[in-house]
């Protein structure tokens, strides 16, 4: 996760001229930046400078390469009469289609190594599930996950740790069921 990588000086540099750039839009009073300067001199990680911006509307350069493009393909699963899943080290991109027609759809993301603070899941069920294997920190967002039908379990409401994304589920789930599952549920 980039959280735990360790942060170089032009990392830090880049974060001060963040805050310089937010005295300077007054955003912040020069009392809060020199005591946030501190902490960026002292930070060794990432997960160190990340909330020292981010109540500021920046981008970090190392969360650049992450921001999701709308050029990409999504990944399009598809389960008519039998069962789809990605599990292991899959790369994940940042939209997923999943269409689970007449079996299930399983992503297990416990092997996954992403950057993306984002990553949307469109659902288009049909008679059949979605479940989603996630690891510690990751949050669903499943406020936009119509279901006439169906049935949302969503155990990973609470917001995204530092450097973990947040799947924002939308579409319909039709009959089936949508469901988030923790790592140590399949340990």
């Amino acid at each position: 996760m980039s959280g735990e990588l360790t942060a170089g000086d032009a990392d830090r540099d880049a974060v001060a001229e963040i805050l310089r750039t937010a005295l300077g839009e007054g955003r912040l009073e020069l009392t809060e930046v020199d005591e946030r300067l501190a902490r960026v001199y002292a930070a060794r990680t990432y997960a160190e400078l990340e909330p020292l911006v981010a109540d500021l509307p920046a981008t970090l350069p190392w969360q650049r390469a992450a921001v999701r493009t709308d050029d990409e393909k999504p990944l399009v699963i598809t389960a008519g009469w039998s069962s789809e899943k990605r599990t292991g080290a899959w790369r994940v991109p940042s939209r997923i289609v999943a269409e689970a027609a007449m079996s299930d759809v399983k992503l297990d993301f416990r092997e996954v190594s992403t950057a993306l603070p984002r990553i949307d899941l469109e659902i288009k069920g049909g008679m059949g599930s979605v479940v989603l294997v996630l690891p510690e920190g990751w949050s669903v967002d499943t406020d936009q996950l119509r279901s006439a039908w169906g049935t949302v379990k969503n155990r990973h409401r609470a917001e995204a740790r530092p450097g973990r994304p947040t799947i924002l589920v939308t579409g319909s789930i039709g009959m089936g069921t949508f469901k988030t599952r923790g790592a140590h549920f399949y340990e």
